[in-house]
C-alpha cells in the first residue's frame, strides 16, 4: 500500500459551512481514510501557529483553504500554509470567488467597521483597536484589509472547487481524483464547463420578458417551465452546474453560489449576455431603448444579483474610488 497522503483543512472568514460539508460525504470518509491522513485542521484539532511554522517546506501534501481573506491575519496564515504545502485546493465560493462576503467590497473598511460597531443608542464605539492597553499587558488585534480578494490573489493554487458549500457529490468526485497520483486533474478541471441550466429539469424556451420579478412576488409559477422564461431572475445560465441545479429542480431560482462556469472570468458580464436574448436587445424584434431601460430597470439589485458570489473575483473587483490594498 502507497503512503498516505498528508491533508489538511484550513478555515479563514467564512460561515463554516465549507467545514461541515467535508462530513457530509458519510460512509466515504472511510475511504479516505485509508489514503489520507488529515495532519492539520483547526476546527477539529489544536494546532498552534508556532507548530504550523515549525513544519517542513511541503510537509503537507494538499491543504483545503476555505473562507474570505478579510483580516491581515487571514492573509499571513495562507502564505504560511502555502510554504508548507504541496498543493492547494480553493475550497468553497467564498475562496474561489469572494463569496457572500466579497459584497463587502462595495463599502470601505472604515463604512463596514462603522456600520458593525457604531452603537445606534449612543452613537459611540468603541471599535476595535489594533493595540490595546490592558493591565496585564498590551493586548493585539489582527486587522481588516482593504479588500476582500479570491485566494490565488494572495497565493498560487493548484485546485478550484466552488460551491457553498460544496455539494457531497462534489466532494465524492474530486477526493478520489486529488488522492490519486495516477489520475491527471487540470487547475480548472472541478468546475465544469456547463451551466446550471443543463442539468435543470425544466423546460426553457427562451421566450421574450418584459420585467424581472424576485421569487417572492412570483404568482402561478408552473413548475415544469424555465423561471427565466416565467420573468423570475434565476442566475442559472451564467452559474456552474457541477450542483446538479437542486434549488431549480424544487421550483427555486439558482443564486449562482458556484460562481461562473469554466473559462468565464466575469459571472455577472454572462448573466448580462443571457438576459439581452431574453429582452430582446438584439435582433428583428429588438426593443426601445426605453423599454430595454425599464426591464433592465427591474431588477432591483443587479450588483447584489449578479455577483452573489463573485465580486471580489469579477472584473469590477470592488467599489472604485476606495484605497486599495
Amino acid at each position: 500500500m502507497s503512503e498516505k497522503k498528508k491533508i489538511g483543512f484550513y478555515w479563514t472568514g467564512s460561515c463554516g459551512g465549507c467545514q461541515i460539508s467535508i462530513l457530509d460525504i458519510d460512509e466515504m470518509l472511510l475511504d479516505v481514510a485509508e489514503q489520507a491522513e488529515i495532519v492539520f485542521w483547526p476546527c477539529a484539532m489544536d494546532p498552534k501557529y508556532e507548530d504550523v511554522k515549525a513544519m517542513d517546506e511541503n510537509e503537507i501534501d494538499i491543504m483545503f483553504i476555505n473562507g474570505a481573506i478579510r483580516l491581515d491575519e487571514n492573509k499571513e496564515m495562507v502564505e504560511l500554509l502555502r510554504e508548507k504545502t504541496k498543493e492547494v485546493v480553493s475550497y468553497g465560493s467564498c475562496a474561489c470567488n469572494g463569496g457572500v462576503f466579497g459584497l463587502g467590497n462595495l463599502s470601505s473598511k472604515d463604512e463596514l467597521l462603522e456600520k458593525g460597531y457604531t452603537n445606534k443608542s449612543t452613537d459611540e464605539g468603541p471599535f476595535p483597536q489594533k493595540i490595546t492597553e490592558v493591565e496585564e499587558g498590551e493586548l493585539e488585534l489582527t486587522e481588516m484589509l482593504d479588500h476582500i480578494k479570491p485566494l490565488d490573489e494572495h497565493i498560487e493554487v493548484e485546485y478550484y472547487l466552488p460551491g457553498c458549500p460544496p455539494l457531497p457529490t462534489q466532494l465524492e468526485d474530486a477526493l478520489p481524483s486529488l488522492l490519486d497520483d495516477e489520475i491527471e486533474v487540470g487547475k480548472h478541471d472541478l468546475i465544469t464547463d456547463k451551466s446550471v441550466c443543463d442539468p435543470c429539469p425544466m423546460e426553457r424556451e427562451e421566450k421574450e420578458i418584459e420585467r424581472l420579478i424576485p421569487i417572492q412576488e412570483a404568482t402561478d409559477i408552473d413548475p415544469d417551465e424555465c423561471l427565466l422564461d416565467q420573468g423570475i431572475l434565476c442566475m442559472g445560465p451564467a452559474t456552474a452546474g457541477m450542483c446538479e441545479a437542486p434549488c431549480t429542480e424544487v421550483g427555486y431560482p439558482c443564486v449562482g453560489c458556484n460562481g461562473p462556469v469554466k473559462g468565464v472570468e466575469d459571472q455577472g458580464g454572462r448573466m448580462a449576455s443571457a438576459l439581452a436574448s431574453v429582452i430582446s436587445i438584439e435582433g428583428e424584434e429588438r426593443k426601445t431603448e426605453e423599454e430595454i431601460n425599464e426591464a433592465m430597470e427591474s431588477v432591483r439589485d443587479p450588483t447584489g444579483s449578479f455577483y452573489m458570489f463573485s465580486l471580489p473575483g469579477s472584473i469590477m473587483q470592488y467599489r472604485r474610488g476606495d484605497q486599495d490594498e
